[in-house]
């Protein structure tokens, strides 16, 4: 037989075409596949930039803080927000408006603090529980100025706690002499004590949340707490009806505030038409329970923005980050 050579090009391709298959097969007898190596899921750390700036800006770490708050800054890296501080001297007015206000309140209820404290005298039980009412409503009713009353807010509170504690109770009238007294000379002193009493912009400002906010944590579940929610709701209006001015060009919190006041003023005069007169929570519904409860957590919510709407300062300035800000 003669044996053909093949021609010098086709070798290579036979070649590979055998080293293929051999591959192939070595493949198919190995019954374990071949782990693949794998890259890390995160990277490692980085070293720190020799130039101090945030990777992919040339910004050091103070310069991008102070962008993350969306506010510009001043030279001297305090923050400035949105709406510019308002000047102290531009709360005299409101302030004065207020006092004269919280001076008539005071004056209505040293009038019925002698009233109570004659009733009590005479043994008249139901006269003395209608002066405390009144000697209450105009207590809550001065509003803002009682927290900064000092001891003679004390002697009230205490005075009126004691008294109510007696009169709704099977305690002989006669016996409720001493907190009967001691309210009456409180409210002898009150008028004056308010027009001394120092209101800084500050405290103003807060006491137009604090008002309703003290109401609903101390108040709200007593006997007197829907009453009390009233009173304080109309020494709130008292308290933002002086600030509007300030307050109209200070963004929409005015507006949220007023809606939350006026929905709440709704919500109560229902409850007071439907009981005829003010009672006490366990007497409510639990519709109307829920209602009242909403409509305070929302107005207080609207009342939380006026204070920072009526700051009289800038913020401080950022800290310095560690890692070499500019």
């Amino acid at each position: 037989m003669t044996v053909r050579r093949l021609p010098f090009a086709v070798a290579p391709v036979v070649l590979a075409a055998v080293l293929v298959a051999v591959l192939l097969g070595v493949g198919e007898r190995d019954p374990k596949p071949r782990l693949l190596s794998h890259a890390a899921v995160a990277p490692g750390r980085s070293a720190p930039r020799a130039d101090g700036t945030v990777f992919g800006t040339d910004e050091s770490p103070q310069q991008v803080a102070r962008e993350a708050v969306e506010n510009s800054t001043g030279p001297d890296g305090t923050v400035l927000p949105d709406l510019h501080p308002i000047p102290a001297k531009a709360f005299r007015a409101p302030v004065a408006r207020y006092r004269e206000y919280a001076v008539v309140q005071a004056r209505a209820m040293d009038a019925a603090a002698t009233s109570l404290r004659s009733a009590v005298a005479r043994g008249d039980r139901t006269a003395a529980r209608t002066a405390f009412g009144t000697t209450f409503d105009h207590w809550l009713l001065a509003g803002a100025a009682y927290g900064a009353l000092g001891s003679l807010d004390a002697t009230i509170t205490g005075s009126l706690d004691a008294l109510e504690a007696g009169l709704w109770s099977r305690r002989p009238v006669g016996s409720l002499r001493a907190p009967a007294g001691a309210l009456a000379g409180a409210g002898r002193r009150l008028p004056a004590a308010v027009r001394r009493a120092e209101l800084t912009p500050l405290d103003f400002a807060t006491r137009a949340h604090e008002i309703l906010e003290d109401v609903q944590r101390d108040r709200l579940g007593d006997r007197l707490g829907v009453r009390a929610t009233a009173d304080s709701l109309a020494a709130t209006r008292a308290v933002i009806g002086d600030l509007e001015g300030l307050l109209r060009a200070r963004g929409d919190v005015l507006a949220q505030v007023q809606s939350g006041l006026g929905q709440l003023s709704s919500t109560l005069a229902a409850i007071r038409r439907r009981h005829a007169g003010w009672p006490p929570p366990q007497r409510l519904t639990r519709a109307e329970h829920e209602r009242l409860t909403g409509r305070l957590g929302a107005t207080l919510e609207a009342l939380a923005g006026v204070p920072g709407d009526l700051e009289t300062t800038y913020p401080p300035a950022i800290p310095k980050l560690a890692g070499g800000g500019r």
